[in-house]
């Protein structure tokens, strides 16, 4: 390849001022492709603002960020609504793609995320422009386990933007099958998360006890926390060598409340807060074990996190974790199923000299690290555009 493609980054979900967490496994696939490609990521977001139209620019780690805020629709009437909020999305798409072309002048392709709404947009510019565009599909809803249910509407739309794209690339296996079992049958190729291996990198640490993480957004239904304090508090009645942190940007004191009402002792469960990608891999190398315990998963990067810091780790067997865990580094137990996981927590407990950290680490630093994924989607792209 003799010049960088000029690849525009459209996504669903993107982290921004509203929400800083949304989508950033997107932001992270951006800075993959940013290796080698030149990467401009557009978001349009709205929002309760007195302003029409608001415009954030951020620039790191090579990729150009063009945020687009814009006045949140409050129509009642529910097709007005439906119509006045798909302008007012375009638009704001339109006003930030300008600034963008003012960079690079020409778009090479699109590489939209989470197929719905901002497949609309890419819709749009493949009409006008004839722009190709790929997919990459993350959202758990396409999954039976997850009680989001798809609408009559966008299951209208998702059909009709998939059906214009040149590829889908869902993150996992089990989302794939999901995918073609709600009727989405095309050229897939699934590519994972991905992990920045240049934060995520593990250093010997000797913990006086054995220490286990869990981090998330600590939404209940989601990630059953609930679920874990009840096993933490069995497990500290069966022996006191082990200390749970739980993590999280969700609502810590809710849970703080649950621990104490069943009595869990102070020295073996603490709470934080949330964390940046650098505080992450911090605490991550702190600890021994990473524990799941979700009711429904795709391909958490968390876990893709954790096993390049060599953190053997207990999981669901949801969605695409049956595809990161495997006997060499974690185990695997069904989701609500409380006696299980502290049958297996206990045993993983016992026996975790038998994991080696170097081995984990090693196995999947290669599988998902920036340079990896990156050259994944190069070739993909290469493969539309040649």
């Amino acid at each position: 390849m003799n010049k960088k493609y000029n690849i525009l980054f459209i996504s669903s979900w993107y982290p921004n001022k509203t929400s800083p967490q949304a989508g950033n496994f997107v932001q992270k696939h951006a800075h993959a492709v940013a290796q080698f490609c030149n990467v401009f990521v557009l978001h349009a977001v709205s929002r309760t603002q007195k302003e029409k139209i608001e415009i954030e620019q951020n620039s790191f780690n090579g990729v150009l960020e063009i945020i687009v805020y814009y006045q949140k629709v409050t129509s009642k009437v529910p097709l007005l609504s439906k119509l006045k909020k798909y302008k007012a999305h375009i638009f704001a798409y339109k006003k930030g793609l300008r600034i963008i072309l003012e960079q690079c002048k020409k778009i090479d392709l699109i590489h939209l995320n989470i197929t719905f709404p901002a497949g609309l947009f890419a819709l749009h510019l493949k009409n006008k422009l004839k722009t190709p565009f790929v997919i990459t599909e993350h959202w758990t809803a396409f999954l039976k386990t997850d009680p989001t249910k798809i609408n009559f509407y966008e299951k209208y739309f998702i059909k009709k933007i998939v059906k214009r794209a040149e590829a889908i690339c869902p993150v996992s296996e089990d989302l794939k099958n999901a995918m073609v079992n709600f009727g989405i049958n095309h050229n897939y190729q699934v590519i994972p998360n991905v992990v920045n291996t240049s934060i995520f990198k593990t250093t010997p640490q000797k913990n006086d006890k054995i220490r286990i993480l869990h981090l998330s957004n600590l939404k209940d239904e989601h990630k059953n926390i609930t679920g874990i304090l009840n096993v933490v508090k069995k497990l500290s009645q069966h022996r006191n060598d082990f200390k749970v942190t739980i993590a999280g940007n969700g609502d810590v004191k809710k849970f703080r409340e649950k621990a104490m009402t069943l009595n869990i002792p102070k020295e073996v469960l603490c709470f934080e807060g949330e964390k940046t990608t650098e505080e992450v891999a911090e605490l991550m190398n702190k600890n021994d074990i990473f524990l799941l315990f979700s009711n429904y998963e795709n391909l958490p990067c968390v876990i893709a996190e954790a096993l390049v810091m060599g953190l053997p780790t207990i999981a669901t067997n949801v969605g695409g974790i049956a595809e990161m865990i495997n006997e060499e580094n974690g185990v695997l137990v069904q989701p609500k199923n409380e006696a299980e996981l502290f049958q297996k927590l206990n045993e993983l407990i016992n026996n975790i000299k038998k994991y080696n950290k170097s081995i984990i680490s090693n196995q999947d630093q290669e599988k998902y690290s920036w340079e990896t994924v990156g050259k994944a989607y190069l070739s993909i792209y290469e493969s539309i555009l040649n």
